[in-house]
């Protein structure tokens, strides 16, 4: 029944959000949905205020604009690759600074040798025709060592730009992987931890992947307006914080749903760390459905160990595996090996 409410419910979110995206005569790309359905979601006051204002027919460039401004996944893959060309225009100028001071050098050495040849032919050289071929020997050293000090400014600039770059570039990712609502790791921060658990120096011994479900929470957002489900999800990220030691993961992969990678969990560890996960909701989350009357939110929880699986897909799909029979029998639910040949 709860399945057949959930898919009422997005059929008629997808309805509004077709209709809103007809009326303004919006082009019916998926990127553009997920746009208007965010919006429309209320999750953002600042977003919805921004599409709700939009004149009909905005331009595709106006909406792509919008979408990258507010992080959404679907725009993000449409921003530019970073350019090089401050870092192309660094390796010229250094290129030209050094080619000028090879050119000083080259020619000092050069007055070097004359002054040198010089000296040793005429023999009636006196201190005074020495002092002056020193002299001369002075001003090339010179003009040498202003090459050099020109390109070390050079250089430190141009490190000092390079830093900066990567600074921003760091900001901006780090947006990117960062989920807006909750401010936890997003779905593309969880989707890379899980290749570097598998990476070639990885240890996945005794990791743990837990998928965590808020039960009811699309009823909820159909009930009670969308804020109050983003009200009840920030919550519960703010209680899963806690409930993670400093080498553990925590991310928001779905509306309500939540991933956790714990290290150094056994097979004995999964269910005594799914009941503090559930009573940590039961006991410090709880709705009010109205003046008098609250109701206890409840979590579905998937279980699959890290060593069980040979790939970042494989584990997800046991993990998803066990979170459907969560949600079938109401009781947190661990992958066995054994299920795969069954």
């Amino acid at each position: 029944m709860t399945s057949e409410v959930s898919k009422a419910v997005r059929d008629r979110t997808l309805q509004v959000v077709s209709q809103h995206m007809a009326k303004l005569e919006v082009n019916g790309l998926p990127r553009n949905y997920e746009l208007f359905h965010e919006a429309l979601s209320g999750g953002d006051t600042a977003l919805s205020r921004e599409v709700l204002a939009l004149p009909l027919a905005p331009s595709q460039t106006l909406l792509d604009e919008i979408g990258l401004r507010y992080q959404l996944p679907g725009f993000v893959a449409l921003a530019p690759a970073r350019s090089r060309d401050h870092e192309i225009n660094l390796l010229r100028e250094l290129r030209e600074k050094m080619t000028s001071g090879v050119t000083q050098k080259q020619g000092f050495t050069r007055v070097l040798e004359a002054v040198a040849r010089s000296l040793r032919e005429d023999s009636n050289a006196g201190p005074m025709d020495i002092l002056a071929e020193i002299e001369y020997l002075s001003v090339s050293l010179s003009d040498a060592v202003v090459a050099e000090t020109e390109l070390e400014a050079v250089l430190k600039a141009g490190v000092d730009r390079l830093v900066t770059s990567e600074q921003k570039t760091a900001a901006a990712r780090a947006i990117t992987l960062r989920d807006r609502l909750t401010a936890l790791p997003n779905h593309a921060a969880f989707a890379e931890r899980l290749e570097t658990l598998y990476g070639a120096e990885a240890d996945k011994r005794d990791v743990a992947l837990f998928l965590v479900t808020i039960n009811d929470l699309s009823d909820i957002a159909q009930t009670y307006g969308e804020p109050a489900a983003n009200r009840i999800v920030r919550k519960a990220a703010s209680i899963f914080r806690k409930a993670i030691k400093k080498n553990d993961f925590l991310a928001r992969i779905g509306k309500g749903d939540f991933a956790f990678l714990f290290k150094d969990v056994g097979r004995d560890s999964i269910y005594p760390i799914a009941e503090r996960l559930s009573a940590s909701i039961v006991d410090n989350l709880v709705f009010a459905v109205s003046d008098r009357a609250a109701a206890t939110l409840t979590l579905s929880i998937g279980v699959a160990l890290a060593g069980d699986a040979f790939s970042p897909q494989q584990l997800r799909l046991q993990a998803t595996a066990a979170l459907e029979t969560s949600k079938a029998n109401g009781r947190p639910a661990v992958f066995m090996p054994d299920q795969a040949s069954r």
